[in-house]
């Protein structure tokens, strides 16, 4: 098993893909903001599916995203960014509702992100994007090419079992919180290399999950974000080695 001493050890590389997987309100939106907030990569971009990370109303303090600017209309978005590029290194694209089945307006969103080079992008809830039979060739190429251009990618979803396979097996690393559906348990299987005797994402708590690096070809133990926590501070627990046997890990986060 995979060994975990430190927070600091779930960051990314800055040319990475992560893929987030799990129920809604199981807090896999509060890890990318950690994954998203990363000193070593300045630069972000977040599309905001639903509208619930932009909105200061339906977030707890502690949850906020700070220092992001929010827009809901791309062409401002595009010309606030020719101008100001340094000023605004991080932002966050709430989609208006009329482009969630609109893959052209989809696809110019992504094919600037993939433009814009050195970006680190986070995805909230990628079926709507991704799911059915006419996914946006932008975001594929973000998510297959995207490396020689320095873009890294954070991918959401609490539906893995609608998501292309080969989008999710090129991911460097794979957080599986809690599944409810058989066949997305089954999906989450399949992408992460862990004991089948040890893997129970139906059981986990909110909060809780499994972390699987592809580098290593390692999946920890079970892990906790504790959100009583303010500051981050040295995570605990998990797995020394296959032998040790169950001991869960806490992951302080803000």
């Amino acid at each position: 098993m995979l060994a975990l001493s430190s927070w600091e050890q779930l960051r990314i590389g800055k040319k990475d893909r992560a893929i987030l997987i799990g129920a809604t309100g199981c807090g896999k939106t509060m890890l990318a903001r950690f994954l998203v907030d990363d000193p070593e990569k300045p630069f972000s971009v977040v599309y905001d599916t639903k509208g619930l990370i932009s909105s200061p109303m339906l977030q707890q303090p502690q949850d906020r995203w700070l220092g992001h600017k929010v827009y809901d209309n791309f062409d401002m978005l595009i010309e606030d960014q020719k101008k100001e590029l340094n000023e605004y290194p991080r932002v966050i694209y709430r989609p208006p509702i009329q482009e969630e089945r609109d893959k052209g307006a989809q696809d110019d969103f992504f094919w600037w992100v993939y433009d814009r080079w050195h970006t680190r992008l986070y995805v909230d809830e990628a079926y709507s994007i991704l799911g059915g039979t006419n996914p946006s060739e932008a975001l594929q190429a973000c998510l297959s090419r995207g490396r020689e251009r320095g873009i890294s990618t954070v991918i959401s979803t609490q539906r893995p079992a609608r998501i292309p396979v080969i989008t999710m097996s090129e991911s460097e690393h794979t957080f599986v919180f809690r599944l409810n559906a058989k066949r997305d348990r089954e999906t989450a299987a399949d992408l992460i290399d862990v004991d089948p005797y040890e893997f129970h994402p139906a059981s986990l708590k909110d909060y809780q999950f499994y972390y699987f690096n592809a580098r290593a070809g390692q999946a920890s133990g079970k892990l906790t974000l504790d959100i009583s926590a303010h500051k981050h501070t040295q995570l605990t627990g998990g797995y020394d080695d296959a032998r040790r046997g169950r001991r869960e890990a806490a992951v302080i986060a803000v």
